[in-house]
């Protein structure tokens, strides 16, 4: 089970087979509809997010589900990177220059205007995720991604890739918020201090979060303004980044990204918030923000960044005992935290039986 799974506030933990979206919506419909309560569902990931919001015409019945107000679009439609970035563009937000490569059954023509280098990702990312991304400093690098693609996800033979200019980036910043469809509360800043690589590239390991300064308040309420646009209900994730002293907004991610769990940690709890809008409650703390700094440790892409060889342990141990909240570990459930240990722990003894294998062999 996931390691979130232990946690005693979880009940029960079903699986679904990776992009199956028939099968998803199966366990919603037989393993999850309750006749005395409506449950809340939560996507965390953007293919969950792209399922049940495309099919909640069916699921409304039954649960209250993020979505888009008024039903002029669709979640999954608001998943398109040049979309976001179009309307980015008309708020006055700044935006790399891009364009998109239509890879069909393998075949693609690459635009003579790329300037090089450049980055190419999945225009839609519940198609694209991290396997997509990648710095291409010519044009026959890019030829090389865009052939391995369809290679890499068999299943995916078509598919839209974005391709931007290449920016240099300073620092990152990331925003987690909720809308009720007609106000917006984006509680505080994230700032991105270490990110994953490998299968969680661009993930933040550690981050830090703080009160939005006076210096971007203007920033926040045209970011408001975007969200209202889009006619989504439910929590978001908005990243943007600062290149050269320019900050550029990066893209929209219409669920609940994993270091919102640092605002609730700081008071600020968005999925009451959600829960309680999508229940026709008042809230009251709509504009509530974080009133002080902590820093975040993401332990578990951590772990992973240490088995595929990115940080070391010493690293792991430094930046945990600086961070001041731990994803995994919370006094009052403490049940993830052990597993995680007992995970650490083996994975640990493991590898150093095989170094120690290799030396014996040699």
């Amino acid at each position: 089970m996931p390691i979130d799974a232990y946690s005693k506030y979880v009940n029960r933990t079903l699986f679904c087979e990776t992009y199956n979206s028939d099968m998803l919506i199966d366990i919603l419909l037989s393993q999850c509809v309750d006749s005395d309560q409506k449950p809340v569902v939560f996507p965390d990931n953007d293919f969950s997010a792209a399922v049940v919001g495309n099919h909640y015409d069916i699921l409304k019945t039954h649960f209250y589900c993020p979505h888009i107000k008024g039903c002029q679009s669709t979640v999954e439609m608001w998943m398109d990177k040049a979309r976001q970035k179009k309307l980015a563009s008309e708020l006055g937000l700044d935006v790399v220059s891009s364009t998109v490569i239509e890879v069909r059954n393998k075949h693609f023509v690459i635009p003579t205007n790329i300037i090089y280098p450049c980055f190419a990702k999945a225009l839609i990312s519940k198609v694209g995720s991290k396997w997509s991304l990648k710095r291409c400093d010519n044009k026959e690098e890019l030829q090389k991604h865009l052939e391995r693609l369809p290679l890499m996800k068999n299943e995916w033979k078509d598919i839209d890739i974005l391709v931007e200019d290449f920016k240099q980036i300073g620092t990152e910043y990331a925003l987690v918020g909720f809308s009720d469809g007609n106000e917006v509360v984006i509680p505080g800043i994230i700032e991105i201090l270490k990110l994953a690589h490998g299968t969680h590239l661009g993930v933040a390991v550690q981050g830090k979060v703080y009160p939005v300064p006076e210096d971007k308040q203007s920033l926040m309420a045209t970011f408001r303004e975007f969200i209202l646009r889009t006619g989504f209900v439910g929590i978001f994730d908005i990243d943007f980044y600062e290149s050269q002293g320019k900050l550029y907004f990066c893209e929209l991610n219409l669920r609940f990204g994993g270091s919102g769990y640092a605002y609730t940690k700081l008071g600020v709890n968005l999925p009451v918030m959600m829960i309680k809008s999508f229940m026709g409650e008042s809230i009251e703390d709509m504009n509530m923000s974080i009133t002080h700094s902590a820093t975040f440790f993401n332990e578990r892409m951590a772990m992973d960044d240490w088995l595929n060889g990115y940080m070391s342990m010493k690293e792991f141990k430094r930046i945990r005992k600086e961070s001041d909240i731990q994803f995994l570990y919370d006094e009052n459930d403490v049940d993830p935290q052990k597993m995680f240990e007992k995970v650490l722990r083996k994975k640990q003894c493991r590898i150093a039986i095989k170094q120690l294998l290799r030396k014996v062999l040699k």
